[in-house]
């Protein structure tokens, strides 16, 4: 099966029938206890959590049982922080996005190690050819630029496309035998929908206001078809110690990071990402930055995305450490003007043709000095003054928007730089929170 084919419609979630009789629910029965009593040849199995927590496994090769193993009554709360896909060298936690580590020049890959208790990641470093990146253990990435191809020992492949929030998240999982599973994300990219492996059996996540509520499969045994609904208990949430992944929930119900190195939204983040917005948007306009996205946007998107620590004890930058997210409205779905503060000397002619980026150098910005404002993602470019600000255009240019998501990215960088290559920036950028009072 080629790459390609992720761009055949997948009606195996729209065909299947539901009609289960009291003898097909005892086969669903009975199969149940039997996948939990043993694991059919073929099939692969989920990262192990910790011992508290269930296990969940991929019946890959018993095509008359459905595709994921979930043998508890209640499917429990944060499951999807362990799920993961397992390989002869790791557990790929599927519900996280491959991330490049800007500083270090590295890819990074959130997994479940086989030799050690809790999460970890993988790191890929360049190797000798192009483009080739490699882990320590012989995992091999291969950067197609708007998507990244990753192989391990065992011969199975990934394949991780860029999504418009500049995330890259696994799109189709091939083994050796060449059994697929194709993972859909809604529209915007960050909500993981469901899974279809190649013989049409289904998995699909049920979201409601605090993440997912429950988990629906459907799979065809003796020419018939059977669907199965597992809810989401209201039990204690997965507990583990998740590296690069979101481990604690939060009263807002969104989880943050077990090894986050800044641990709480504080109401000086508050006010500041307050000031952020009122420099930058309009009258509903909310920024997520100091590290933070605003608490409204979908339970299962990350709340915190600034530093970590990671196994090794080296500090990685997270996509908003030294950034800022501005939304139109507290749950991203709004839109809103974009302005900038008036004084620049200098800004470009046009939006950038890849991330509609738009650059402006200021001699002084805020309590700053010699400073480069990019802001990505602008839509209907314009420089219209407006008192102390200039109007830009709108949120959500060409690479950040959609019809239910849009936000534009903002960087400050040191000097008259224009916009740097992308390794570069990680040295250039300058937190948001120095640059403008928080009085």
């Amino acid at each position: 099966m080629e790459w390609n084919s992720l761009k055949r419609p997948l009606i195996a979630l729209l065909f299947i029938a539901i009609f289960a009789t009291i003898s097909g629910l005892a086969r669903i029965a009975a199969a149940e206890e039997r996948t939990s009593r043993e694991t059919s040849t073929g099939d692969i199995n989920s990262s192990k959590a910790e011992p508290a927590a269930p296990i969940y496994k991929w019946n890959v090769g018993a095509k008359e049982l459905p595709l994921l193993g979930l043998n508890e009554a209640n499917v429990a709360i944060g499951f999807e922080q362990s799920l993961g896909f397992s390989t002869a060298q790791f557990d790929f936690l599927i519900f996280k996005a491959l991330t490049f580590d800007e500083e270090h020049g590295t890819y990074l890959l959130p997994t479940t190690s086989k030799h050690s208790r809790g999460h970890s990641f993988i790191e890929f470093v360049p190797g000798s050819a192009a483009n080739l990146y490699k882990s320590a253990d012989g995992v091999e990435l291969q950067d197609r630029g708007t998507t990244k191809v990753l192989k391990t020992s065992d011969g199975t492949k990934y394949l991780f496309v860029r999504y418009p929030d500049n995330e890259f998240r696994c799109a189709m999982i091939r083994d050796i035998n060449g059994r697929t599973l194709s993972l859909l994300y809604t529209a915007n990219g960050l909500l993981l929908r469901g899974l279809v492996d190649s013989t049409g059996r289904t998995v699909t996540f049920n979201y409601g206001r605090q993440g997912i509520e429950s988990v629906t499969q459907t799979w065809m045994a003796d020419s018939r078809g059977f669907t199965k609904t597992w809810t989401v208990g209201e039990g204690k949430p997965v507990d583990s110690s998740t590296k690069f992944a979101h481990a604690v929930l939060t009263k807002s119900g969104k989880f943050m990071p077990s090894n986050a190195v800044v641990n709480a939204y504080t109401d000086s983040m508050e006010r500041s990402d307050r000031i952020l917005a009122r420099m930058f948007g309009g009258p509903t306009a909310v920024v997520g930055g100091n590290g933070f996205e605003p608490a409204g946007l979908a339970a299962s998107y990350p709340l915190y995305r600034g530093d970590i620590v990671g196994d090794d004890g080296k500090v990685r930058r997270g996509h908003l450490s030294c950034a800022l997210h501005i939304y139109g409205s507290p749950d991203g779905t709004g839109d809103s003007a974009l302005y900038v503060p008036a004084g620049f000397t200098a800004h470009s002619g046009e939006p950038s043709p890849t991330d509609a980026a738009v650059l402006f150098y200021y001699p002084r910005l805020g309590n700053l000095t010699d400073v480069t404002l990019a802001v990505f993602h602008v839509a209907n470019f314009q420089i219209t003054p407006e008192g102390d600000r200039v109007r830009i255009g709108n949120l959500g240019g060409p690479g950040g928007s959609t019809a239910l998501y849009k936000h534009s990215h903002i960087d400050f960088y040191r000097g008259k730089v224009g916009l740097p290559a992308a390794p570069a920036r990680a040295a250039l950028r300058i937190d948001p929170a120095t640059v403008f009072t928080t009085r």
